[in-house]
């Protein structure tokens, strides 16, 4: 791919890992990665290096989901378990590289949890969102999902939806728009010009509810079940008896990730959203 001189010569000589992940689900403490995909490069050197594997998910993949990437629990099933891939993605990446991925919050609250999981660390890489480069340098563009900008700047037509392919776009939006970026001179300058995270930025943090929420500390301690009302995104109450796992805070919300016996399966549930609960003897 040809790309505008106009890169500065800093960005030039960075080593960037453009990345993507799939998944099992949209919600990262109640679900798994099933795929990584990754490349390394220089912006302007067509030498590249790719990481790609599939990942044991240890539950089952969602019939709805299997329709979008079409990783089957057959293709996992041999797969390494993410403690392996995470080891070895890291050593792929290494600790100086940028990465870079679009939506790059949904891909790193995966990943942190993933890390979380398998009580690893990850190097303090900065890492960049093509997303929010989008928004900023190219305003009034009619989307900024991955294959809106694909297809409007000519790099793809369709998009599959794994995790390798999509990471090739990204590193190809990312040239697109790196002369955008301006003279930097050093790494620091990024976080002047667009948001930068760190992997540890969108970790679920085990939490301990507020004072107000006792009885459900003590319900999660003491493995009772829950009976609650509880309003889906469509604000519709529901009623269900739920058995807490674990309580998570993401920024100010508190989540109940919950073995569901409505749905027979993991849950995770919004504490804003339960209306009314009462724990079960």
């Amino acid at each position: 791919m040809q790309t505008d001189n106009k890169i500065c010569e800093y960005l030039r000589q960075q080593t960037f890992v453009a990345f993507d992940t799939e998944t099992t689900g949209l919600w990262a403490p109640a679900n798994r990665i099933v795929e990584i995909g990754a490349i390394k490069f220089r912006p302007g050197d067509e030498k590249t290096e790719i990481y790609q594997t599939l990942v044991n998910p240890e539950k089952a993949i969602p019939p709805e989901v299997i329709r979008i990437h079409h990783i089957t629990d057959a293709d996992v099933a041999d797969a390494p378990i993410a403690k392996e891939v995470l080891e070895n993605f890291g050593a792929f990446c290494g600790e100086d590289s940028i990465l870079i991925a679009h939506n790059a919050p949904f891909d790193i609250s995966f990943v942190g949890c993933e890390l979380d999981r398998a009580k690893m660390k990850f190097s303090d890489n900065i890492i960049i969102d093509t997303t929010d480069i989008f928004r900023r340098y190219f305003p009034n563009l009619a989307s900024y999902s991955l294959l809106s900008l694909a297809q409007h700047f000519s790099v793809v037509d369709i998009q599959s939806h794994r995790a390798l392919a999509d990471a090739v776009i990204v590193q190809k939006l990312f040239e697109i728009a790196a002369p955008k970026l301006g003279n930097i001179k050093q790494k620091s300058d990024l976080a002047h010009l667009i948001s930068t995270y760190k992997m540890d930025d969108w970790r679920a943090r085990n939490a301990v509810l507020p004072d107000k929420y006792a009885d459900l500390n003590k319900a999660l301690d003491e493995k009772q079940r829950i009976q609650i009302v509880y309003a889906t995104a469509s604000n519709q109450p529901t009623t269900r008896v739920i058995q807490p796992h674990n309580f998570y805070q993401l920024g100010k919300v508190y989540y109940i990730m919950a073995f569901c016996e409505r749905a027979n399966d993991e849950r995770t549930f919004r504490l804003d959203r339960i209306r009314e609960y009462k724990v079960l003897e």
